[in-house]
């Protein structure tokens, strides 16, 4: 009789299938995502500086109703406290995710995001995909971003970590370091990273390096 009305209560919940989770990027309060961006290609004439090879950011991201998406690159297009109220809309990036739950292959995903710019440097992102499942939380996506500062202009590939954790050393990056962890999920197979392109993001947050992923996307153990 018990093995029965279990049975029952199964097909009653529905729980053999497989719902995926929503669609949510890491809010703003969890430190926002490190990015890197990798340039496609070479720079044009006298724009090495401007659009280097390689280079880093953290942006923010907040999900709103209806599936909405906001972001904010939080260190080349810092807040200095002086900006008007509203905010100008440039500022912030707008987008949607395509659908509320995470596919079947459990990603979630953007085509577009408005342009973030500050009048002298803007982003235009595209071909946003993040891992949705439970173990992953869309703590990590890839994108295409075209990054135009002044007069020159460059195509990029991205890849995004969340939480966005400084370090001097592989322990910092540790998910299960005591007294207190990074933050870092531990499906991410990932270290404490000191390249060149880490620079903007490892000086801002003061450390010699950030913890990143150690393989392309998905970088999974």
């Amino acid at each position: 009789m018990r093995t029965s009305l279990l049975c029952l209560l199964l097909v009653l919940t529905g729980c053999g299938s497989v719902v995926q989770p929503e669609c949510q990027m890491m809010p703003s309060a969890q430190g926002g995502y490190v990015l890197r961006l990798t340039r496609v290609g070479a720079a044009g004439t006298g724009c090495d500086t401007a659009t280097p090879q390689e280079t880093s950011d953290i942006w923010i991201f907040d999900t709103l109703a209806d599936s909405e998406v906001r972001a904010h690159s939080a260190l080349a297009m810092a807040f200095t406290g002086n900006e008007p109220d509203p905010l100008p809309p440039g500022l912030v990036g707008a987008g949607r995710f395509t659908q509320r739950e995470a596919d079947a292959d459990g990603n979630c995903k953007i085509q577009s995001i408005t342009t973030m710019t500050d009048g002298t440097l803007s982003y235009a992102l595209t071909n946003f995909e993040s891992l949705g499942g439970a173990p992953y939380q869309n703590a990590e996506f890839k994108a295409d971003v075209t990054l135009t500062q002044g007069a020159c202009n460059a195509a990029y590939t991205v890849q995004a970590l969340s939480p966005a954790v400084a370090c001097d050393s592989d322990e910092d990056c540790d998910p299960f370091k005591q007294p207190s962890g990074s933050g870092i999920f531990s499906v991410f197979d990932q270290g404490c990273k000191k390249d060149p392109w880490t620079a903007p993001v490892a000086t801002a947050l003061g450390k010699t390096g950030v913890c990143f992923f150690n393989k392309e996307y998905p970088s999974l153990k």
